[in-house]
């Protein structure tokens, strides 16, 4: 076992973020590669955009695996690109005008759509979940209510 691996114990904190957080990146990756495929009129007017959703939507895969060997790396990362695709998604929906369309009509078109709200959510919770996961106490460090150890003599 390597040794950044998480314990596979019930109390062990990291190991439900990871039951949790590997079938939410690979939802979020199943629904980023569902719009890029589907979404012909988004192909159509934006297509530098479908292919940047098709990237985050690889990157979710991707990071759904290393969560299993290197979580710690892996929640950073995971953390870094859901607010990355978060700040795009809201990006587009709120500045971006498509040549050819009002910009108006393409944040209906968006906030209308349910698989682009959905995505939306689910990244704001990856995002939730992977800054818990980097905030919580692991190992040694973590708080005990307990009685304190006693301190070692220096003699």
């Amino acid at each position: 076992m390597l040794g950044t691996k998480e314990s596979g114990s019930s109390r062990h904190p990291g190991r439900t973020a990871q039951i949790v957080l590997i079938p939410t990146l690979l939802v979020s990756g199943l629904v980023g590669t569902w719009i890029a495929a589907s979404d012909g009129w988004l192909r159509a007017v934006a297509p530098s955009h479908a292919y940047g959703l098709l990237a985050f939507a690889i990157l979710d895969f991707m990071l759904a695996v290393a969560i299993i060997e290197i979580p710690k790396f892996a929640y950073a990362g995971a953390l870094l690109v859901s607010i990355a695709q978060v700040a795009a998604m809201a990006g587009d929906a709120l500045t971006f005008t498509p040549t050819g369309t009002l910009q108006a009509a393409f944040r209906a078109y968006l906030l209308g759509d349910m698989a682009f709200l959905a995505l939306l959510g689910i990244q704001l919770a990856v995002a939730g979940m992977t800054a818990t996961a980097i905030a919580m106490p692991r190992g040694r460090h973590r708080v005990h209510f307990g009685q304190p150890k006693p301190l070692k003599s220096l003699r």
